[in-house]
């Protein structure tokens, strides 16, 4: 017998599942939010048939994703999470410390796609270190897939 899951404990929509059901809602082909996600269409039917989970988009091309299909990363990944306002927001120094390492790396985040982190509360909080924001970028990357014991 399977225990319940607990109050604290959603369970999650698949990525793929979610990517398929938004883009239906919105009327879009898989052509068009590619485009607009700027990223191949066979990569986006990959990612909406990989329901094992397998494929590991980055976090920005879940952000880019979720930019086409105007939702937010909380949504594609089924993370609990509330927007606080709809203006421009100062970036905290922890998630622009960040944002430069990413860069040095390589990678590099969009005003936008800060914005969008600055805005958004998990679990009640945010990240306060560029650790801290390096642990939710490679969560996100892993599509909030909860490693194995």
């Amino acid at each position: 017998m399977e225990d319940a899951p607990k109050p604290d404990e959603t369970p999650k929509i698949p990525l793929a599942e979610n990517l398929r059901k938004y883009r239906e809602e919105k009327g879009l082909s898989l052509d068009q939010v590619a485009k607009q996600a700027k990223i191949s269409k066979a990569y986006l039917w990959e990612l909406e048939r990989d329901t094992e989970g397998s494929k590991k988009p980055s976090a920005v091309v879940l952000m880019q994703i979720a930019a086409a299909l105007s939702r937010t990363l909380a949504d594609l990944l089924s993370l609990p999470s509330i927007q606080t306002t709809d203006g421009p927001r100062e970036i905290p120094s922890s998630l622009v410390a960040f944002r430069d390492r990413l860069k040095s790396q390589g990678t590099e985040l969009s005003e936008s796609d800060l914005q969008d982190l600055a805005k958004t509360r998990f679990r009640g909080g945010q990240p306060q270190t560029p650790d801290e924001w390096h642990q939710l970028y490679l969560l996100m990357a892993s599509n909030s897939r909860k490693p194995t014991k």
